[in-house]
């Protein structure tokens, strides 16, 4: 269903619902991924390097819904850092944060909180004491589809930065790809919100869709089956 009328549409706590609902047929071998970005009308992904100078509230409220569907999170050690991560409100929501390094100085307190996983390289130095870690691949690379197939049965927000979003579009291990537009111009020299090795250029599917009364777009799309 796609509510795309602003005139004629549920209140939109429902149409948050319905947008995050989770599909009963996933994937079981692996976790599934659920991409969420926001980026405004002319495709920047920041502002003044952050994203959420980007969003409103209704923007917030489906990132939280999302999240309060999920087993875990997925997010680059940069986006941590640049972004300010907190502990999750969620009290089993894990973080996973993908890294080539183990300094996590950047955002030290976060990694003392118990909340977070971090995702290594075989060859990385080690974690700092007490942080649980997942370790695959190597040369500074992490192995995504190896700790896709850990966390099998898992269900992941997947919350970039724009390079692990982009490696993870590259090796189609992203279910559901969850974009806001913001109704703004920004120019500058912002990126996209995914950017890294081509990926699949086949058309997915728009499973949902609602404006807000301040012309947010929100965009749920799901990978076509094969």
């Amino acid at each position: 269903m796609r509510y795309l009328d602003t005139e004629h549409c549920p209140p939109l706590e429902n149409m948050v619902a319905e947008h995050t609902a989770l599909p009963d047929d996933r994937v079981s071998d692996r976790a599934f991924i659920r991409l969420n970005m926001i980026a405004s009308a002319d495709g920047g992904s920041a502002v003044a390097g952050l994203s959420g100078g980007l969003g409103n509230r209704d923007d917030h409220d489906v990132y939280k819904a999302l999240r309060d569907g999920a087993d875990g999170v997925l997010v680059g050690l940069g986006t941590v850092v640049a972004e300010h991560y907190r502990p999750p409100a969620q009290a089993d929501l894990r973080l996973y944060v993908v890294a080539d390094t183990p300094d996590v100085s950047g955002n030290a307190e976060l990694f003392e909180s118990g909340t977070v996983t971090l995702v290594l390289p075989e060859d990385a130095g080690p974690a700092p004491a007490g942080v649980p870690e997942i370790r695959g691949g190597h040369a500074g690379q992490v192995d995504l589809p190896k700790l896709a197939h850990e966390l099998a049965g898992k269900v992941l927000i997947a919350e970039g930065g724009p390079t692990l979003a982009g490696v993870l579009a590259s090796l189609e291990l992203i279910d559901e790809f969850f974009l806001t537009v913001s109704p703004r111009v920004i120019a500058g020299g912002s990126g996209r919100v995914v950017h890294g090795p081509d990926a699949d250029p086949d058309v997915w599917r728009l499973q949902h869709g609602f404006v807000d009364d301040d012309g947010y777009l929100f965009l749920r799309y799901v990978r076509q089956p094969a």
